[in-house]
């Protein structure tokens, strides 16, 4: 699936075309003119997948409900060209009276009003937008059988003084696109994007494409994007997803300063994000966003496990994450406990528990904090009880590395809760992290592990405030330094 550096494509298309050997499950036009939010889709099933009665969108993602409301006008025509009577059950739900072949609807892409669907739903706004198949495109395949598709998009040769602009991941012939995976699909499309080619800097191995006016530029995020991926690349090995595929944007609706929503769907990394005051800030954000995203590609995009074991994924993504920052001088260890510290203050303050299995199965129902917080939080312990019975010699990094390793793609597919658990298990003092607080759901009680690496909770009410306490001894001293504590003095000396 590798893909030049840049993989940009500027085109303008008036037809289908048939370029493409058999064997795409969906074939589809998408037309839109930019100057209106509403799209139209035409389509059919190949000859697998014709004759069929029922059809089927996507209707919740990550927390954008309603998505299927959006599409109004839908025809259906059999193989013979003839109109096809059929039911709407709900939105998004319609059974035919006969079988049908081929199909046509409009979307409506205004931006959905939560701003956490801008990162997760399609959109377009302002000329500018982002176009996720798996929410445009009939549901079809299942989790064994993803579909793949075949692309043309019908849009207009130019928009005023602006040529129309499609860029994708996905691979080009001509002017079609052959989307290997529909659910991974995305299109960023209008006059808004930069691509930001930079030929006289170094760059990371992937694309950019940035939309809006931001304190920082292209010259930004090429090192900072190269230095992230270059990290998880000597941590985990490199991922058969193919270079990975930025784009960054403002929010299509009106946010506070700093409020950011993110996902990386294959190998299409999305971040969007509102700036912050000041240029230092922006960049500190931006290092944040990236350190987080990038590590999706690897987990859990790069593996081949199922199943809803999101607090491992995002938990421990936002650890490594807060453990890179460190390593990298872009945090203090102050911050790094401050983090851990707001998380346990969040996780403490539920007045109901359950496990960490139970709450990933309900993420977007109301516990996505709670995954994020108690999962990082269990990484932390994990980490904590590795390298305290390696004596420093193993950590959280050894198990992320031998997880991909065993479970890179194209392996076997296998459940992640599983697969997970089975891993950790394997090393003894972190099976009772996993009884109490991922399968089971006690209060976390960490006073004793904290004690073993020299941090103490200095609050006695109801927030949590890690720090390192005054007196070490050598032990101690071994833990902090493996965690990051006196990161800094070596970065110093380094820099002499």
């Amino acid at each position: 699936m590798s893909k030049p550096f840049y993989s940009f494509c500027l085109f303008a298309l008036l037809g289908v075309s048939s370029i493409f050997a058999k064997g795409q499950d969906i074939d589809a036009t998408i037309e839109m003119d930019f100057k209106t939010p509403l799209i139209t889709v035409q389509g059919r099933h190949n000859a697998r997948n014709s004759n069929r009665r029922n059809l089927s969108f996507l209707r919740t993602v990550a927390g954008a409900d309603n998505l299927a409301g959006r599409i109004s006008g839908l025809s259906l025509r059999d193989s013979a060209n003839k109109p096809v009577s059929f039911k709407k059950l709900m939105d998004g739900e319609y059974l035919s009276e006969g079988d049908f072949d081929s199909w046509t609807y409009s979307v409506d892409l205004t931006p959905l009003k939560k701003p956490v669907a801008a990162a997760h739903a399609s959109w377009f706004a302002d000329g500018t937008g982002i176009l996720m198949l798996a929410d445009l495109l009939p549901l079809s395949g299942s989790a064994t059988n993803k579909p793949t598709a075949k692309i043309t998009f019908k849009t207009p040769r130019s928009f005023d003084l602006h040529p129309s602009q499609i860029y994708s991941a996905e691979r080009r012939r001509d002017d079609v696109f052959e989307v290997a995976e529909v659910e991974d699909a995305v299109f960023y499309v209008g006059w808004g994007w930069d691509h930001g080619l930079l030929l006289d800097k170094p760059m990371f191995s992937g694309s950019l494409l940035t939309s809006g006016t931001w304190n920082f530029d292209a010259y930004d995020v090429h090192p900072i994007a190269k230095e992230i991926q270059d990290y998880y690349l000597r941590l985990l090995g490199p991922h058969n997803s193919g270079p990975p595929f930025i784009a960054i944007a403002k929010f299509p609706m009106q946010t506070g300063p700093g409020e950011w929503q993110a996902e990386t769907r294959g190998r299409n990394v999305m971040i969007i994000s509102s700036d912050m005051p000041f240029r230092t800030q922006s960049l500190q954000r931006l290092h944040e966003q990236l350190r987080h995203e990038l590590f999706h590609l690897w987990i859990p995009n790069g593996v081949n496990l199922t199943g809803n074991y999101d607090w491992f994924y995002e938990g421990f993504a936002l650890y490594e994450s807060l453990k890179l920052a460190v390593a990298l001088n872009r945090i203090r260890f102050e911050d790094f406990l401050d983090t851990l510290s707001r998380a346990h203050t969040i996780d403490s303050a539920g007045s109901q528990r359950t496990s960490l299995i139970q709450m990933s199965s309900n993420r977007f129902g109301g516990a996505n904090t709670q995954v994020y917080a108690r999962g990082m939080l269990v990484a932390f312990l994990c980490d904590l009880a590795l390298l305290q019975q390696s004596k420093g010699k193993r950590s959280v990094e050894n198990i992320l590395n031998e997880l991909f390793a065993k479970h890179r793609k194209p392996a076997e597919p296998a459940d992640g809760n599983t697969a997970v658990l089975a891993l950790l298990r394997s090393n003894p003092n972190v099976a009772p992290i996993l009884d109490k607080y991922v399968t089971g759901a006690d209060k976390l009680e960490w006073t004793t592990d904290l004690a073993a690496a020299g941090i103490e909770d200095g609050d006695i009410g109801p927030n949590t405030t890690l720090r390192v306490k005054d007196k070490l001894n050598a032990r101690q001293k071994t833990l902090l330094d493996k965690l990051g504590y006196n990161n800094w003095r070596k970065l110093s000396v380094t820099s002499k």
